[in-house]
């Protein structure tokens, strides 16, 4: 322990993986972390790294994959990490050279120039009025001549009003009728008959996982489609993945409760893998059925789900 203290946390990486006799290569492949990033972490070059939240999961990543405890590391050297208030100075420079790059002098033909469309808006709009006025008039005109011309009126006769209020009464009474009392008890049928065929959905824990960072595998059925849906009470980081090591459905990154909850479509997907860095704080949920860590108070641990029909 002494030793360990005494060692920057990228030495202390970099001695755990050469006594388990792993290649950076062989690490690479076991946490999908790129080479150049886990050189970076064993020589304490965070600014290479992508932002202080990959900052601290690549280094859970890395202390699990070598047989460390990624909580037990990030206490001891939480000294020798990037800070909030580093990240945030950092963008808040960005944000201000961004501001003032925009800012030029004013030439004095784009001086000239407002005074110039002022002068053609009103122009055109003085045209515009008066190509108005004189449509209106011929418009006008028109239309007396076209009353004066046209003297003649149709009458509709009384009887044939009322033949056409009885014939409509009679279709929608006609109408009215081809919706009967049998039909309206067959659709009740079919909706409750949809409602019972669908299937409950049944989580069964698999394999328990252990260690630093633990891998719990659940066997899931009853679900053809539906909603992953991930709720927080504190900020975590957070990797969705379709399948394991597959494609990532949410943008891997340390999510906070104002960004709660995070949905992903389950259609089509036959296996599910969830790591965060705050399970205590996290809720998944499978069609509001929640999957439970068995661990309650590890912050890192893992999810695989594994759907059967």
């Amino acid at each position: 322990m002494v030793l360990y203290m005494e060692m920057d946390i990228g030495s202390r990486m970099k001695e755990a993986r050469e006594s388990k006799g792993l290649s950076l290569e062989e690490v690479q492949e076991n946490t999908k972390i790129q080479k150049r990033y886990l050189q970076a972490i064993e020589n304490n070059e965070f600014k290479i790294l992508p932002g202080k939240f990959y900052t601290r999961a690549f280094i859970r990543e890395y202390a699990a994959a070598v047989g460390l405890d990624p909580e037990q590391v990030m206490e001891e050297h939480k000294g020798e990490l990037p800070t909030y208030e580093d990240e945030e100075a950092i963008q808040y420079s960005r944000v201000q050279k961004t501001r003032k790059e925009p800012t030029a002098t004013v030439s004095g033909g784009s001086r000239v120039f407002p005074g110039v469309l002022t002068v053609l808006v009103i122009v055109g709009t003085l045209f515009m009025v008066w190509f108005f006025l004189l449509n209106n008039d011929s418009s006008e005109n028109g239309k007396a001549q076209d009353t004066s011309e046209s003297s003649d009126e149709v009458f509709v006769p009384s009887d044939s009003e009322d033949a056409s209020s009885d014939n409509g009464k009679q279709e929608e009474d006609t109408a009215s009728e081809g919706t009967t009392d049998e039909d309206q008890t067959a659709e009740k049928e079919q909706e409750n008959n949809q409602a019972e065929e669908k299937p409950e959905v049944e989580m069964n824990l698999v394999e328990e996982g252990s260690g630093g960072f633990p891998e719990h595998v659940y066997e899931v059925s009853g679900v053809k489609e539906g909603t992953l849906t991930i709720e927080l009470t504190g900020t975590s980081y957070l990797e969705v993945h379709a399948p394991k090591n597959g494609e990532n459905l949410i943008q891997p990154i340390e999510y906070t409760v104002d960004k709660s909850p995070i949905t992903v479509q389950l259609s089509g997907k036959e296996q599910l893998y969830i790591k965060t860095g705050n399970a205590p704080g996290t809720t998944v949920k499978v069609n509001d059925q929640e999957v439970e860590f068995p661990d309650k108070e590890l912050s890192t641990q893992k999810l695989l789900l594994n759907f059967k029909e």
